[in-house]
């Protein structure tokens, strides 16, 4: 009876576990269909590169890395990156549409991981890695449902990545639609205006 049990546990294994997490993972949508959004993990942070309406990511120069003041080093001479949004710890996505998030890291390996979109994912040092999830109920919408009106979707380090790993905490809003433009055109305005202060 006990051969009889691995045998059922290797054919539910080998024909139905591993082809359902195949189609899964090699499922991802068409970037063209979905919001594309580099995330980068750091000791002890977790630094949000939007392409902006362009839908180009802007190139980086390690030379150009300032922790304070440009986290990732951005181009911001390249036209691909003038209309690119950076935020830290913070990322703001539209509810019921294709997210793809692609993972790096600059320093040690970190793990994205939203548990209530059922997403984690190591973020190793030299690879970008992309991971896919539909975020279907809004931060307002979970609010209300918990009866917290301080809920807040929590990207969680998983990985034991250093002395300050405890506090590498970032944040995700979901929006609808409509607030998500609007968040991202007040990007945009932030975006013009320091170019005039220049």
């Amino acid at each position: 009876s006990e051969i009889g049990v691995a045998v059922a546990e290797a054919i539910l294994l080998i024909g139905f576990a591993i082809p359902l997490w195949a189609a899964r993972v090699d499922g991802m949508p068409p970037e063209s269909e979905a919001l594309v959004v580099q995330v980068t993990g750091e000791q002890f942070a977790w630094n949000v590169h939007y392409p902006g309406p362009d839908r180009k990511f802007g190139r980086t120069d390690i030379k150009l890395l300032d922790l304070q003041s440009n986290p990732l080093g951005l181009d911001r001479s390249d036209p691909a990156a003038a209309d690119d949004v950076t935020t830290l710890n913070q990322l703001y996505l539209p509810v019921n549409k294709p997210i793809i998030v692609k993972l790096r890291s600059k320093d040690v390996i970190h793990s994205f991981g939203v548990p209530e979109f059922r997403v984690k994912q190591d973020a190793i040092p030299g690879l970008t890695i992309p991971v896919w999830f539909v975020p279907n109920v809004t931060t307002a919408e979970m609010r209300a449902r918990t009866g917290k009106p301080e809920f807040q979707y929590e990207i969680a380090c998983a990985q034991l990545c250093g002395l300050g790993h405890y506090r590498m905490r970032g944040f995700v809003t979901v929006l609808n639609p409509d607030e998500f433009q609007r968040w991202m055109d007040e990007e945009q305005t932030k975006l013009k205006e320091s170019e005039g202060d220049v």
